[in-house]
């Protein structure tokens, strides 16, 4: 009954134009690495085990999965997301010189308390170096060696071999999230600092480089926690979206902020938005539709749509057009749960134990999560696919009577849920049966158009099927 309230709910007003909902409710995964199915969640020192992964990334070049296990101190690299199996081995192993050792260190081939990882369009993976107070980006990460691979850059550090932690230009303090965004800046949530940095033209930086724009301070010395739209409080995640908006995921306010023209930002400059609280002077924790736990990762898929790792509430939270939304807004759903009101921890296809730092889709549109205390990375299947009404026969192109009769079919891979007409500009009307329907339209005297659509059971709504009709 949730599911069809759900369906009903998201066409209750549908345009003519083809829409996309991505997931169904209660969505199940068809991908686990680090565990050998979806009930086991055991931590193993193997080359495929994991221990508290907090950050996945896919190559949007070679399509290669990786995660970051920050109790070993290791990122392991998978086959690509369309290739790789249930439980399957990492081919490469970066921070460690086997797949059976965990030891911390500071130098250029060895990680200490990896958190956030992104894999730029160029092919470099960008590590946030938690405990080393530093980032790493390895180039060509997709061909690393499977051993012992060298990062080739490092910024936070004048070196690979100095981890001290500083509130400065070239000093950090925590780094937990990293992105590179469309025009070549870096941008590094700082937990530590209480601020997000931004690198600019990261591809001629060198060892030690300065940073060029800071927000949550006013300033690079000053680190101060705070509760407002120019202040934050542990942020952990950050992302560019498509339309140049840039993203904070901040845990310890429990909130998401919204900074409009990313690009073009100075110093301290001002949230436009907040997710998660009513407003930019609230950051207390909730488990209800509209609050979140401890937010910590950020992913955006190919129709703009914002995905948000909400930690303590074991779900993802999405929103739609997020960039028009009003302070505080709904979520358009959830993955990890049955609904908005749900938060239990769970093992299993469906369900999340705590998931952190980690969410990134692959070029299918595929959700990957690291579910930290399920020691696992998972992915969920995305479906694009929109279903075809079509009409059987020839429909008259003039009739004498106030009703014209149609029937026709609609077919989807995922099923379908509903077929829904209307006539001009009027309300939409649900049709009789799915795959095969049929429906009794009402015209006015003149010209008529009526538009037939498909819903699929993930909510995909067809492109409108068109039938012009004459009364006379």
């Amino acid at each position: 009954m949730k599911r069809l309230t759900f369906l009903l709910s998201t066409v209750a007003i549908i345009a003519a134009t083809t829409t996309q909902a991505q997931f169904p409710v209660f969505p199940s995964a068809d991908r686990v690495l680090g565990q050998p199915d979806f009930t086991s969640g055991a931590t193993a020192l193997t080359q495929s085990g994991m221990n508290f992964p907090a950050g996945v990334a896919v190559d949007p070049v070679s399509g290669k999965v990786f995660v970051s296990i920050t109790g070993q101190s290791r990122i392991l690299r998978f086959a690509s997301s369309a290739a790789v199996a249930n439980g399957a081995d990492a081919e490469a192993v970066i921070g460690q010189t086997d797949y059976t050792t965990a030891t911390s260190g500071t130098t250029a081939t060895t990680l200490n308390v990896p958190y956030g990882i992104d894999v730029d369009r160029l092919g470099r993976l960008w590590v946030a170096d938690l405990a080393n107070n530093r980032v790493l980006m390895y180039e060509d990460a997709a061909n690393l060696p499977e051993f012992g691979a060298a990062a080739d850059l490092v910024l936070g550090q004048p070196n690979f071999v100095t981890s001290s932690i500083g509130t400065s230009q070239t000093k950090f303090s925590g780094p937990s999230g990293v992105f590179i965004d469309a025009a070549d800046n870096l941008w590094v949530a700082e937990y530590g600092n209480h601020r997000v940095v931004k690198f600019a033209n990261v591809s001629s930086l060198t060892n030690g480089a300065a940073a060029a724009v800071v927000l949550g301070q006013p300033d690079f010395v000053t680190s101060t926690i705070g509760t407002s739209s120019v202040n934050m409080k542990g942020p952990a995640a950050v992302l560019v979206d498509g339309a140049n908006r840039l993203w904070v995921a901040e845990p310890d306010n429990s909130r998401v902020l919204r900074f409009d023209g990313a690009t073009g930002l100075g110093n301290g400059a001002a949230a436009n938005g907040v997710l998660g609280q009513p407003d930019f002077t609230t950051g207390t924790a909730g488990s209800t539709p509209v609050k979140m736990g401890q937010p910590s990762a950020l992913a955006v898929d190919r129709y703009g749509a914002l995905y948000i790792i909400d930690f303590n509430n074991s779900r993802v939270l999405y929103h739609k057009n997020p960039g028009s939304k009003a302070n505080g807004a709904t979520p358009d759903g959830v993955i990890g749960q049955p609904d908005l009101a749900t938060v239990t921890t769970g093992l299993s296809a469906e369900k999340l134990n705590q998931p952190y730092g980690g969410l990134d889709f692959d070029a299918a549109g595929n959700l990957w999560i690291s579910d930290y205390n399920n020691n696992r990375a998972i992915r969920f299947p995305g479906d694009f696919t929109t279903p075809a009404p079509t009409v059987t026969g020839k429909p008259p192109k003039t009739v004498q009577v106030g009703k014209l009769s149609l029937k026709g079919n609609a077919t989807d891979p995922s099923g379908i849920a509903q077929v829904r007409y209307r006539v001009g500009k009027g309300p939409f009307k649900t049709a009789l049966g799915t795959t095969t329907w049929k429906l009794a339209a009402k015209l006015k005297p003149g010209k008529n158009t009526i538009e037939i659509v498909a819903v699929d059971s993930f909510g995909n709504v067809s492109a409108a099927k068109k039938v012009k009709v004459k009364r006379q």
